[in-house]
């Protein structure tokens, strides 16, 4: 029987595996996929941003040396209204920080961890491993199916990491409440002609947010959400079509766009799971909130469910867990339902007042740009809601396993 079992090998299910093995505790991830497939390179690459906590947490981790020669750095960061005159200005030097958080190539990140879980004795990981059914009693009992045939794993504690889409939840019999946007991101990497060293931009329309995150030299990822309607028009225009679409939304602080990617559309929807646990089983990542990109603030969030479990494990002894894990369990729903419902009414807030077209809207958002860049601790406040530091006494945010 294995401590941990964790259901779903992306980011976040991998980064559970190497926060929570150590030499008494053994883990099993268990991927439906093969995450050793063919990756996309250049501009066809992409991306994700990490935060400043999600940076401590890869540090306690011994893997962030490697993570940051790979990453590029945003120090600063632009925020506008198209059209009109508020912005805000966030600079890494006024928090005396090297970066406000980092943009990294996925597979590049999704490379780093899977060499730290191979080169691990204390966690298992079983690729292409179809997800089936899940029960519990004194344990639970995982069973999935991999190479044709059936399989069963057991564990004193599962993690459900399998996505917004989530099987396994649903296997439990926890329901989930969606919202749809009546939006879609595009998503997209560029080359400029004048880039802007470690800048980053977030740039607000009546359509929705588009944010061009550095990702080194002349490229930049563009997250640009729009109209359905319009996300689906955009993805099939040509190369010139989209570049005079994005340069006249964006602008040309980064002067000219030179060159585009491939694009791709996803519906932006809001998942958030009725609970956060079912008897041994505890949800995580996507698969307890999925949320609009507009703040980056998703992966980063689920980080932060991890580094919450692993602090309240370390208060618990091993021989005691089985015990001790319904209190376990109780306390990481309250505690990740209360930081989960404020960055929801944080990201949804800039939706409703940077998404609406309405002239008293438009006076807000100027207003409100202004009135952030002109007062310290309101700028302090939003820039460390950002970088996921509110986190009080949590060790593994502060840098150490």
């Amino acid at each position: 029987m294995r401590d941990i079992a964790i259901i779903g090998g992306g980011l976040v299910g991998l980064c559970a595996g190497l926060v929570l093995q150590h030499p008494g505790r053994r883990v099993s991830i268990v991927e439906a996929g093969n995450l050793e497939q063919s990756r996309s390179d250049g501009l066809n690459a992409r991306s994700i941003a990490l935060s400043a906590s999600s940076v401590q947490i890869f540090r306690a981790l011994g893997i962030w040396a490697k993570i940051e020669t790979q990453a590029a750095p945003i120090r600063h960061i632009h925020v506008s209204s198209r059209g009109r005159w508020g912005v805000t200005r966030l600079q890494a030097e006024d928090y005396q920080l090297d970066a406000l958080g980092y943009v990294i190539e996925s597979h590049v990140l999704g490379q780093c961890l899977l060499d730290a879980v191979d080169g691990s004795d204390n966690i298992k990981l079983e690729q292409n491993a179809g997800f089936e059914s899940i029960t519990q009693d004194a344990a639970v009992t995982i069973s999935y199916r991999k190479n044709k045939r059936k399989q069963k794993l057991q564990a004193r504690l599962a993690l459900i990491a399998d996505g917004a889409n989530s099987t396994a939840r649903t296997a439990l019999g926890i329901g989930h409440q969606s919202f749809e946007y009546g939006q879609a991101v595009v998503i997209s990497n560029v080359e400029v002609s004048q880039p802007k060293v470690d800048t980053a931009y977030e740039r607000f329309t009546p359509q929705g947010p588009l944010a061009m995150l550095p990702l080194g030299g002349k490229r930049y990822a563009c997250v640009w959400t729009l109209a359905p309607e319009q996300a689906g028009t955009a993805c099939a225009q040509d190369d010139a079509e989209f570049s005079a679409a994005l340069q006249a939304c964006f602008g040309f602080r980064l002067g000219l766009i030179e060159r585009v990617g491939k694009r791709f559309s996803i519906p932006i929807q809001r998942t958030r799971a009725d609970a956060l646990h079912c008897g041994r089983c505890l949800l995580i990542g996507n698969a307890a909130n999925a949320l609009h990109p507009v703040a980056g603030q998703s992966f980063n969030l689920s980080l932060r469910d991890i580094a919450c479990l692993h602090e309240l494990l370390c208060e618990h002894d091993l021989g005691d867990f089985d015990d001790e894990l319904s209190q376990v369990a109780q306390d990481y729903e309250m505690l990740r339902a209360e930081e989960q419902r404020r960055v929801i009414g944080y990201g949804d807030g800039l939706v409703t007042l940077f998404s609406n077209e309405l002239p008293l809207f438009d006076h807000l958002r100027a207003a409100g740009l202004s009135l952030l860049d002109l007062v310290p601790a309101l700028k302090t406040q939003a820039a460390f809601a950002g970088m996921g530091m509110t986190f009080g006494g949590n060790r593994l945010l502060r840098g150490h396993l």
